[in-house]
This record gives C-alpha cells, sequence and structure tokens, in this order.
C-alpha cells in the first residue's frame, strides 16, 4: 500500500487506532502480496531458480508493483525454507524493479532495482566460521561504487541501477571464490 496512501493510513491508525477501513485496506493488500507470492512461486516451480556456481537467483520484475520493494526479501526468506526448490549450498538473490516514482518525493533520473540476499540456514555456520562472506559483506563489495547496501549477515539488500545487475552477480561470484 506504500503507493496507495498507505504510509499516512499507517499513520492514521497509530495515532488513532485500526479503523474498519484500515482493517479492510490490510486485508486487501495481504491478498494481493499472497497472489504475487503464489504467482512467484509457480513460477520458480515451473523454470527454476537461475544459477551461478555460488548463488540461485531470481528476477521478480514488476510482478510486485504498487507494493513497495521490502517484499522481495519476505519472499527470499520464504524461499529459504522451500527444501524442494531451493540448494541449501547457495546464496538466495531475488531482485525486483524499483518503482520509477516515489510518493511524496519525486521521480527517478534512472531505473533502479532493488536485490535482496538470504542465506540458507546449512550456510550460517561457514560464515560465522569465516568460511564464506556474510550477506550483507557480499553486497556491499559485489555493489562498491554502484549500489547502496544494508543488512546483516543472514538478509541483506541492495539498490541499484538496473542495467548492473549481471555485474552484481559477476562481481558476487569473485568476491565468494
Amino acid at each position: 500500500g506504500y503507493y496507495e496512501g498507505g504510509p499516512d493510513l499507517g499513520v492514521r491508525a497509530c495515532l488513532e487506532g485500526i479503523s474498519p477501513e484500515v482493517e479492510e485496506k490490510i486485508n486487501v493488500l495481504e491478498e494481493r502480496r499472497k497472489e504475487a507470492n503464489r504467482k512467484l512461486l509457480g513460477m520458480l516451480y515451473r523454470e527454476r531458480l537461475k544459477e551461478t556456481k555460488h548463488i540461485q537467483w531470481f528476477d521478480a520484475g514488476d510482478l510486485y508493483a504498487g507494493m513497495g520493494t521490502k517484499v522481495v526479501g519476505q519472499f527470499c526468506s520464504f524461499l529459504s525454507y522451500q527444501a524442494r526448490l531451493i540448494k541449501p549450498n547457495k546464496y538466495i538473490l531475488g531482485f525486483v524493479n524499483v518503482p520509477p516514482v516515489i510518493p511524496k518525493w519525486g521521480k527517478l533520473k534512472e531505473k533502479f532495482v532493488k536485490a535482496s540476499v538470504r542465506v540458507p540456514k546449512p550456510m550460517q555456520q561457514l560464515i560465522d566460521g569465516g568460511k564464506l562472506p556474510g550477506a550483507v559483506n557480499l553486497l556491499e563489495k559485489a555493489s562498491e561504487g554502484f549500489g547502496m547496501a544494508d543488512g546483516h549477515q543472514y538478509a541483506a539488500n541492495v539498490v541499484l541501477p538496473a542495467d548492473r545487475k549481471m555485474e552484481l552477480l559477476k562481481n558476487a561470484e569473485r568476491i565468494i571464490k
């Protein structure tokens, strides 16, 4: 609901409580997100995730349009528990398009994507032991000079120009080796 007055509605709910209008909006938005998740999950079961040596990845494109970019990270987290779909020894990375207009701020000058990374459970010990880079370290280094990364060792994200997705993946592979 970020692009449909959601932040204003959220502030109002905090100040005045959750009204029937807010409750209805929450239900509609939650159903829309679940439907997008179902579509993406179905697509990934049919087509599988793309893979490099150490990364399994997908591009959601505009599938989550109107929902804000945080949803791709939530989906990557969900995906990390889908044992029949993912490989437990590879980072999970998902791309989503950043909408060109930021509400109450303006239009972006170029096209951006957000990439979210999640670390499957079996890899977390390798990160803790210093054998693999943590998610945020990986994205900070892989996007150096063109992206803005944030997060922690098992979950992180980066916003970068849309035309540099493959560069991010190549850089990440080089860093992991």
